[in-house]
This record gives C-alpha cells, sequence and structure tokens, in this order.
C-alpha cells in the first residue's frame, strides 16, 4: 500500500515542481525587460557631459530629456494595469519592448535637441508597462503565496539594471564612445524584444479565477483611490522619498561628484549608485522587520530623519573620503526603502478590486513628480551658472539641491497625518 501511494504522488508532486519551473521561467522574461529599462533610466546620468556636447545643449534643456522619460512613465502607468489586464502581458510587453528600444535607437542617433526629447518620452512609455507586466506574469504563473518574492526579486532585478547602467556602461563609454555603445544597448532591446514575442506566453481566461472584480466598471477603483484623502498623503510621501534617487543616481549626482571631488565619471558613477545597492538590501531588511514592527508610521519617520541627515551630509560637506561616501549612500539606500512600504500601505487601505488601480495611482504620483524634479533642478543650474558666463561651481549645485532635503523633511511631516484603517467600503456601481 505504501508503494502504490507513492506511485501516486510522485507524479504529483513533479507536476507542481514543472509548473513552477514554468512559472518562473515566464516571469524571468519578464523581469528582463524591467532590469533592460531601469539601463535606459539611470543612462542619462553618465551621458551629461556627452549630450551637452552633441546636441549643443545647456542644463535646463538636458534636466528637460532626463525629465521625458519620467512623464511618460507618469502618464501610461493607469492605462497599463487596464491594458495588460484586457489584452494579456505578452502582447503588451512586445508592444512596450519595441516602442521603448525604437525610442533607444533614435536616442543614439539624433544631433537634434528635440528629437532626443522625443526619443526619451517613447522610452518611459515603453517602460511603463515593464512592472505591472512582470507582476501580472508572476501572479497568473506562480503560487499566490510566492508573490511577494515576485515582487521583491523584480525590484532586485530592476536594481541590478541599474547598477548595469551605471559604472559598468561609463567605463565602456570612455572607451568606444557613447553613441556605439548605445547602439549595442539597442539592439539587446530588439533581442528582448524577440525573446518576449517567441517565449512568453499567457495563461489562458479559462485558468484565471474569475472573482466579484467582473461587477465592477472599468474606472471604479481609480476613482475609489483619488477620492481618498490618505490614499493621496501615501503617494505624496513616496513621491518625496524618491526624489532624491531620482534627482542623484539617476540624473545629476555623476556631474556634482565630478565637481566636487574632481572623480572620473565612472569613479562618480560607481558612487552614487550605491544607492540602488542598498535600496535593494534595504528593501529586503525592511520587509522582514515589518513582520515584527507593529508602529509602521514610527519605523517610517525614523527611517526618514536618518536618510534626511545622511543626504544633509552628503550634499554640503564635501570632505568626505571615497570609501566613505560609498558608506554612506549604501547606508542612505536603506533608509530610504521604506517607501516600499506605501505599496503596503495603500493595498490594505482599499478593497481588493481597486488594489491595481492603487499601485498605478502610486507610481504616477512618484514618476511624474520625479520629472518635475530632474527639470526643475536642470532649470535652476541653467539660471545659476548663467549669473556667471556658464562656468559650473559647487555652490550651484549646493543651491539647486537644496529642495531636496526639504522633500525628506515634508515627507516627514505626511506621517504624522497618515492613517492605518481601512477605506470604507464602496459599491461597485461607482
Amino acid at each position: 500500500m505504501e508503494n502504490q501511494t507513492t506511485l501516486r504522488v510522485q507524479p504529483v508532486t513533479a507536476g507542481l515542481s514543472r509548473w513552477q519551473l514554468g512559472g518562473w521561467t515566464m516571469w524571468l522574461i519578464g523581469a528582463s525587460f524591467y532590469a533592460y529599462e531601469f539601463i535606459h533610466r539611470v543612462v542619462p546620468s553618465i551621458l551629461t557631459d556627452e549630450l551637452r556636447s552633441s546636441l549643443n545643449i545647456n542644463a535646463h534643456q538636458l534636466g528637460l530629456i532626463g525629465a521625458m522619460y519620467f512623464y511618460a512613465y507618469a502618464a501610461f502607468q493607469l492605462p497599463a494595469g487596464i491594458m495588460v489586464d484586457r489584452y494579456g502581458a505578452k502582447r503588451i510587453l512586445v508592444i512596450a519592448s519595441l516602442v521603448l528600444t525604437l525610442g533607444s535607437f533614435l536616442f543614439t542617433t539624433t544631433s537634434s535637441s528635440f528629437v532626443a526629447q522625443f526619443s526619451r518620452f517613447m522610452i518611459g512609455a515603453g517602460s511603463a508597462f515593464a512592472f505591472v507586466g512582470c507582476l501580472k506574469i508572476g501572479g497568473q504563473w506562480l503560487p499566490t503565496r510566492s508573490f511577494p518574492l515576485v515582487v521583491g526579486l523584480t525590484n532586485f532585478l530592476g536594481t541590478l539594471g541599474a547598477l548595469s547602467g551605471g559604472k559598468p556602461l561609463a567605463a565602456l563609454i570612455q572607451i568606444y564612445g557613447w553613441q556605439h555603445v548605445m547602439m549595442l544597448v539597442s539592439y539587446a532591446g530588439l533581442f528582448i524584444t524577440l525573446v518576449i514575442w517567441i517565449f512568453l506566453q499567457d495563461k489562458t481566461k479559462a485558468t484565471v479565477d474569475s472573482n466579484e472584480t467582473t461587477s465592477v466598471s472599468l474606472f471604479a477603483g481609480l476613482k475609489v483611490v483619488m477620492r481618498c484623502r490618505q490614499s493621496w498623503l501615501i503617494a505624496f510621501y513616496s513621491a518625496l522619498l524618491v526624489a532624491p534617487i531620482v534627482a542623484l543616481p539617476e540624473m545629476w549626482g555623476v556631474e556634482y561628484l565630478k565637481i566636487s571631488y574632481e572623480l572620473s565619471a565612472t569613479q562618480a558613477s560607481d558612487i552614487t549608485h550605491t544607492i540602488f545597492i542598498g535600496t535593494a538590501v534595504g528593501g529586503a531588511l525592511i520587509g522582514w522587520a515589518m513582520s515584527l514592527i507593529q508602529d509602521k508610521f514610527r519605523f517610517m519617520i525614523l527611517a526618514s530623519i536618518g536618510a534626511l541627515i545622511l543626504l544633509t551630509l552628503f550634499l554640503y560637506w564635501n570632505h568626505i573620503s571615497s570609501s566613505n561616501l560609498y558608506a554612506l549612500l549604501f547606508c542612505y539606500g536603506i533608509l530610504t526603502a521604506n517607501m516600499l512600504l506605501s505599496f503596503t500601505l495603500i493595498t490594505k487601505l482599499h478593497p481588493h478590486w481597486a488594489q491595481g488601480a492603487a499601485i498605478g495611482f502610486i507610481n504616477m504620483v512618484i514618476m511624474a513628480s520625479g520629472g518635475l524634479i530632474q527639470h526643475g533642478i536642470g532649470w535652476l543650474l541653467h539660471f545659476l551658472r548663467m549669473q556667471h558666463e556658464d562656468i559650473a561651481l559647487i555652490e550651484d549645485y549646493h543651491i539647486a539641491f537644496s529642495i531636496l532635503p526639504v522633500c525628506l523633511l515634508i515627507a516627514i511631516i505626511l506621517v504624522f497625518f497618515m492613517k492605518g484603517e481601512k477605506h470604507p467600503k464602496v459599491k461597485h456601481d461607482l
């Protein structure tokens, strides 16, 4: 009898193992696209001098080129969830990856500032579908208990993409030139598009469980989220906490270190992108700690205060050794990773059928604010440089970056107005 029982169980176990292996493979295909788009997100930070020279632009125009990615990403964030649900992850990700890749080719070959802005808009629009598409694949192909791991690993691969777009890419650009290297990066996007098209599969609708969302109108969840005051507080807290990351490792940090510490672009990129490593580590640590810490709001306040202190030291004390800069920014990344708690708070705040809209909403606010930060700092730097014949002074960066500590200070204040209770039940006929 024992042998017969064993014979009956083994095929089932093997089938589950193959099913999960196939699910992780599908997720990895989508996650590779997410990592790839992160390379494009941080590329402007290592190309500031090259873009100024090849496009004949000032800091204001450079900031606008960087910001176009975020404006497009924010604009397409809400439609992304709706389109992936309606048409499937494969079809949408193929189109999104193709749009991003075409934008990359256009960005690499143009000599026009306007075309560069448009190409960055294309890159941002294609990138907007990567994260939600990756989570959609994980939700379809993997057990529910694996979903938190899917989110964590997706964020980790995004970090790897950001790091790849830092020091390694900067080193290659110094050797081969930025246009040659970016052309290879563009061809990599074409390869990823083909992989998604050939290998990625959507689960058939018959295998996906139906639920109460079928009785909810298309924009009901978005209405619920946007009518809730707490949603706005959580979203703005996240955006303010992310603002220094958008401004420093993703745009102006490399240039700032080159001027203030006389570092090479490669070393400056290596230092600023340490923030991403800290964020990846901090996300996992904070996720684990939250099972032990009851008062999430107090933790958010303390972590944000710590981040504010470290950011102020980095910006205004320009006598820090290279090794201490690495340690400082790594710790800063760990502390700012508490921003990920915002996704937990906002999903608990709303009913199940509005959680997708809640995540899209918070991402939209984060990315739109990121565009404004990059553009605004670029405008300030250009204005200040014009006061002394376009010569870059460290004082100009101190003034332009002063908005970043203010962002963290406001974020800390917002936490005092947050509440943890759930949103009251709302009828489906919104």
